[in-house]
């Protein structure tokens, strides 16, 4: 995604690319025994997982001062989260929206769009396949959407869809079997099967609803309506 995308934007050199491409073994590595289980030695590949892949994945991308959010914006290394969140943290630390949210006493007195201290805490989680969760719903007869935008580097559509066919559940055959087909008059591209779709949003990045609100909206009315 990095180097080829549909945009056609090279964020970083060749050279680095292929640095990137030969990392990925070990990364791979890594991620497979953290997957194993959960004693001291699996929790450290977990946490060596997140060290090296990101190092060697997401490093190098960020160096381009480009937004892992949306390729084809900038984004300097100096703000992190890349948007401006702050009429979302005043709108959710009035006392009127936390009185209608019922917000516990005991919850901090200040909403924060990002706690790095938090997500320090789940960096244990970062490599572990949770994708079993999505296979036992669906095998349930659970319908799960999975979409992303393609201008998205950090959550890209690549491995979003990758994972999807890669999933082991009942009609894996069939979905992977299922054509692409154009999703709500060319606002992306879309395949479906057994109750398993995946949606590749055009033109938009990380913030689907905020870069394409119409086709968010669309998603929504649709899945919830059974339409797709």
């Amino acid at each position: 995604m990095a180097y080829n995308n549909p945009h056609g934007i090279k964020a970083v050199s060749e050279e680095t690319y292929e640095m990137m491409k030969k990392a990925i073994s070990t990364c791979t590595t890594l991620i497979h025994q953290c997957n194993k289980g959960d004693n001291f030695l699996d929790n450290f590949a977990c946490q060596s997982a997140f060290l090296v892949c990101n190092d060697s994945q997401n490093a190098p991308y960020r160096m381009s001062q480009l937004n892992p959010y949306d390729i084809t914006k900038k984004c300097p290394l100096s703000t992190p989260l890349c948007y401006d969140f702050s009429r979302v943290e005043n709108f959710l630390n009035l006392e009127s929206t936390r009185n209608a949210l019922h917000v516990s006493d005991k919850a901090p007195k200040k909403w924060a769009s990002c706690n790095f201290g938090v997500n320090m805490k789940f960096h244990v989680d970062w490599m572990k396949d949770f994708s079993g969760y999505v296979a036992d719903m669906l095998n349930d007869g659970i319908p799960y959407v999975i979409y992303a935008g393609d201008l998205d580097f950090v959550c890209n559509y690549m491995g979003n869809k990758a994972w999807t066919e890669a999933l082991e559940w009942a009609h894996k055959k069939e979905f992977n079997e299922a054509e692409e087909h154009d999703w709500d008059s060319n606002k992306g591209l879309m395949k479906s099967a057994g109750g398993l779709t995946f949606i590749q949003v055009y033109e938009a990045g990380h913030m689907v609803p905020s870069d394409q609100p119409e086709a968010a909206l669309d998603l929504i009315k649709q899945f919830t309506a059974g339409d797709i």
